[in-house]
């Protein structure tokens, strides 16, 4: 080991540093101690050490809910939350940074529902602000599969505003943008590309509401067809489509447990919430493989080289 100080080659060992046990050194030179400058450190300020917390953060990406991954880590769910919190506000930073001047040529965009607190109908008079419903916007490039932008916010006007002109801080070129029927599209689109995109919206036709099957299924409209309508530009009619950024939809149902329908594992707070899906973005886009491109979406649009792990993208966090 050489010392960091004065670059003295012989060294010995003197005890540890830290609740996590970390090897410290003393220089026979100087006579000063230090660490491992090679060694791994735990994300930032926490003493969880990072092959448990890519384990932790792992599972949570693949649909465990925290309860769940508390009982098979033997973690505190408050140390659990906490890790989510700090890698969240990380990848944050990480796709600020990453995810900029992307120049792709379809683009879908679609809402997501889920709820913060409790579900909208079950507010109380003095349920916190920042309960009920909560959307949020996804923008995907059909062809890498990379989540370019999203935003987290309500299903209005402010949102829509606040959607569109984050996904125009990060693209260039002109580009052809599918979003479903929702009118705010329509001016916020306007306000940030005017004529630099070929803008259609993709209106669908819901049947009567089916009421087969049991009483706590609920009742579902089918949809019986869909209505094109070109909004600016010349969109290409056969890409005219929202499958795509649908899928998306169902993806982050499945994998993130806050999403699943019907269930309690919702967030109770709003940071938790944002932290949650920022850490599933940069998920998504450095680490899982998508099956349709057989590569990770950030390769497949040039911002990686390489297929990322949980680790890879930790140590790129810190």
């Amino acid at each position: 080991m050489t010392c960091t100080k004065c670059q003295h080659q012989v060294t010995k060992k003197c005890g540890y540093s830290g609740r996590k046990k970390i090897q410290r050194y003393r220089c026979q030179g100087c006579h000063s101690t230090f660490v491992d400058p090679t060694a791994e450190k735990p994300i930032g300020t926490h003493y969880v050490d990072l092959n448990t917390t890519a384990k932790v953060l792992d599972l949570m990406m693949e649909g465990m809910s925290v309860r769940a991954i508390s009982r098979f880590t033997g973690l505190h769910i408050h140390t659990i939350l906490s890790l989510m919190i700090t890698a969240g506000e990380k990848c944050q930073r990480l796709l600020d940074e990453k995810i900029r001047n992307i120049r792709p040529h379809l683009v879908q965009a679609d809402e997501l529902h889920s709820m913060v607190g409790c579900h909208e109908k079950r507010l109380r008079f003095d349920a916190p602000a920042e309960w009920g419903s909560i959307w949020t916007w996804l923008a995907l490039d059909s062809e890498s599969k990379l989540i370019i932008s999203y935003h987290i916010g309500q299903r209005d006007a402010d949102s829509a505003w606040e959607f569109m002109r984050d996904l125009r801080a990060r693209t260039e070129g002109v580009f052809q943008l599918t979003s479903d029927g929702l009118r705010a599209y329509v001016d916020a689109v306007d306000a940030h590309f005017a004529t630099s995109v070929h803008f259609a919206q993709l209106i669908k036709l819901y049947s009567a509401p089916d009421f087969v099957g049991p009483d706590w299924f609920g009742a579902t409209g089918r949809v019986t067809g869909t209505i094109p309508s070109v909004r600016c530009g010349r969109p290409e009619p056969r890409f005219v489509s929202t499958s795509h950024v649908e899928r998306l939809n169902l993806s982050v149902r499945m994998h993130l447990r806050r999403y699943a329908r019907r269930t309690n594992a919702h967030s109770r707070k709003l940071a938790n919430h944002k932290a949650c899906v920022a850490l599933w973005v940069a998920w998504y886009n450095f680490v899982r493989v998508n099956s349709a491109i057989r590569m990770t979406p950030a390769m497949a649009s040039g911002i990686a080289s390489t297929i990322w792990t949980m680790r890879d993208l930790l140590r790129t966090l810190n």
